[in-house]
């Protein structure tokens, strides 16, 4: 793709501080390990993002974001569900939205997103193991892909699906990707990171 830089992209995020993120993986493995986790898979989503024009939507503080991603554009998440926060990005301009908990994000991953949406589909979205998604993107944000879904649930992309075919939406799926949020996930994390560096905020 051309013009990377001319391509709006939203990551999703929680600012990485102690106790505020990843906290049902918290219970399991405690709060320094679980923030050291996502501070590296974020950091992991900002470097796929790098030749984009990158906004970070983020909930909690904000005062640390300087040091974290310098550069970036930063935003406030609005309240509400996480479909409203994922539309919110979309009706300003971002043509895919991503989260910040993916190991296997990558720069390639969003290309192939953003090349399906501007030559093929009008909704590309990147599936996740546990029956989600980790990256949604479309060239006309519909309010009915976001309202009034299961979220947090294993039963989210098939309701988006759904709905997409209700709307006679083409979709492209990109390849099954894997988020962390269990001890198991955490471990299957562990294997190809292997790190004793602890992060704390």
């Amino acid at each position: 793709m051309k013009h990377a830089k001319s391509v709006q992209v939203a990551l999703l995020a929680r600012t990485p501080v102690l106790g505020q993120v990843k906290r049902r993986l918290a219970k399991d493995i405690g709060r320094t390990r679980a923030l050291e986790c996502y501070r590296l898979l974020l950091q992991n989503a900002l470097e796929a993002t790098l030749p984009f024009t990158t906004t970070i939507w983020t909930e909690g503080r904000t005062e640390i974001w300087g040091e974290i991603a310098p550069g970036h554009r930063l935003k406030k998440q609005p309240p509400g569900d996480l479909g409203h926060k994922m539309l919110t990005a979309l009706n300003e301009g971002a043509k895919l939205v991503i989260g910040a908990d993916v190991p296997l994000m990558s720069v390639d991953y969003i290309y192939r997103a953003l090349d399906y949406i501007a030559t093929q589909q009008d909704v590309v979205v990147g599936p996740t193991e546990d029956g989600g998604y980790c990256l949604i993107g479309m060239n006309e944000p519909r309010e009915y892909l976001f309202e009034n879904i299961a979220w947090g649930t294993d039963h989210v992309l098939e309701q988006t699906l759904t709905r997409a075919a209700e709307l006679d939406l083409q979709v492209f799926l990109l390849p099954t990707l894997w988020d962390v949020d269990t001890s198991a996930d955490y471990q299957r994390w562990k294997q190809g990171n292997p790190t004793d560096k602890v992060f704390e905020v």
